[in-house]
């Protein structure tokens, strides 16, 4: 039973001081503290992050029923920082493994790097199968503080809107066309959010075909604010998707992969079309990724690529190259309507490589953070996780997961949001107030859960 005075240890917040140094604690004067006016105290834990607040929730009850009140959720989502964390999301595993890269960079709040975050999904008993009436769900798509999770049954597929903080679940209307393993992608703000589901339809029992792409839109502005499904649209020909990818989103624009040969599929939601846009020397890439560079309060979102390039020619050694799409770029251009943001170096590589073992890599980007994990033979949780830090222009290896051999894999064979098989990266900003899953029939179970370290 959920004990409100039970302290759960969030992870540790980023420090804006250097690495090198300590953050100082103040302790607060209590006959000050206890003078100051309520309302001046709520706008003071307004501003705090959301993993600070969890942390100071257990102080007392007001402090707890701050949850429950609108106007501070409200204040919270406008004056908290916006914090970099990136999720590991393995199917049937029942929890989310979360990476701070700010607190990697401090040699004394590495052990503090990894937590363990609860998700509210119901997991099937161990070796149930789907055919027994045990639903299971697959991750598929993150944004703005809200994971997207894919039914992984064949046909026409529920998608599950969960923030993990608040354990609010809401599921979307079922997908008007059926498919098997779609490509999804997730694009949230204050009180609205598109969801596109793309590829792999299916065209009989037996066969498959990228065809359409189905768009749900959600406005608390629009009529119904609930939410519909648009009219399907056309994937361009010869379109090869893969749903691990997955999707990024700029300026009202979704983007992802497409392979043989290597494209970038460019989705206008306003128009509901697609187009292509050539990607990079796409003759000679791996394991090719599209992230979301940059973001926040004070930067546009870019569109970034991030793949191995392996080329014969001895003057092009292999390396692992970022690639950010020029703004304004027209979806005519070929690969020069990309410019190289940075390369691994040579001994990185040579370690990434051999950690790699040729099995790919999970790629995220948040704000000022690339993360690389090579994909691992068996277990839910990376073995070697590379973090690029554009601010430093450094490249390091994050500390060790702790939670590696806790939680044997729950394998479910399905094949929704990415085949159920090993983790999926994301990128993941804790938020205590996520409006837009308001806009669906959303469920709460009375426990909150903190994040666990």
């Amino acid at each position: 039973m959920f004990n409100p005075h039970h302290l759960p240890l969030p992870v540790t917040l980023p420090s804006s001081s250097s690495s090198s140094s300590a953050a100082a604690v103040v302790d607060l004067d209590p006959r000050v503290w206890r003078r100051l006016p309520q309302p001046l105290v709520d706008r003071v834990l307004a501003c705090l992050p959301t993993p600070s607040f969890l942390r100071l929730r257990a102080a007392c009850r007001r402090f707890y029923s701050l949850l429950f009140s609108s106007p501070f959720l409200h204040s919270h989502l406008l004056l908290s920082p916006h914090l970099p964390f990136f999720a590991f999301a393995v199917p049937s595993s029942g929890h989310l493994l979360l990476l701070d890269p700010t607190a990697a960079t401090a040699q004394q709040h590495r052990s503090s790097s990894w937590s363990r975050l609860p998700l509210p999904l119901p997991l099937p008993p161990p070796g149930a199968a789907a055919a027994a009436g045990h639903a299971t769900f697959s991750p598929a798509a993150a944004s703005a503080g809200l994971l997207a999770f894919l039914s992984d049954a064949s046909g026409h597929k529920t998608l599950l809107l969960v923030n993990p903080i608040t354990r609010l679940l809401a599921p979307l209307p079922i997908c008007p066309n059926a498919r098997l393993s779609p490509t999804v992608g997730l694009a949230a703000g204050p009180t609205s959010f598109i969801a596109v589901v793309a590829g792999d339809d299916l065209v009989s029992p037996f066969a498959v075909k990228n065809i359409s792409a189905d768009t749900f839109v959600a406005d608390a502005a629009s009529a119904p604010p609930s939410g519909f499904w648009a009219p399907s649209s056309l994937l361009p020909r010869l379109s090869s998707l893969d749903p691990r990818a997955g999707m990024a989103f700029a300026s009202g624009r979704f983007y992802c992969m497409s392979s043989s040969p290597f494209a970038v599929l460019v989705f206008d939601v306003a128009t509901n079309a697609w187009t292509k846009v050539q990607p990079p020397m796409r003759r000679f890439l791996r394991s090719p990724a599209l992230v979301e560079l940059g973001g926040g309060r004070q930067s546009e979102v870019r569109v970034g690529m991030v793949a191995a390039v392996e080329k014969s020619r001895l003057s092009v050694p292999r390396s692992v190259r970022v690639w950010a799409l020029r703004s304004g770029a027209p979806s005519s251009s070929g690969g020069g309507a990309w410019t190289e943001v940075v390369r691994m170096p040579p001994d990185v590589h040579e370690q990434f490589a051999a950690a790699e073992g040729g099995r790919g890599f999970e790629c995220a980007a948040h704000g000022d953070f690339v993360v690389l994990a090579p994909r691992a033979a068996a277990g839910p949780a990376p073995e070697n996780v590379l973090i690029f830090d554009s601010r430093r222009d450094e490249w390091r290896w994050a500390p060790p997961c702790p939670y590696h051999h806790h939680h044997p894999y729950v394998g479910n064979g399905g094949a929704g949001g990415g085949g159920g098989a090993g983790f999926r990266l994301f990128a993941y900003e804790p938020r205590l107030a996520t409006p837009a899953i308001g806009l669906l029939d959303a469920t709460a179970p009375m426990a909150l859960h903190g994040m666990q370290g």
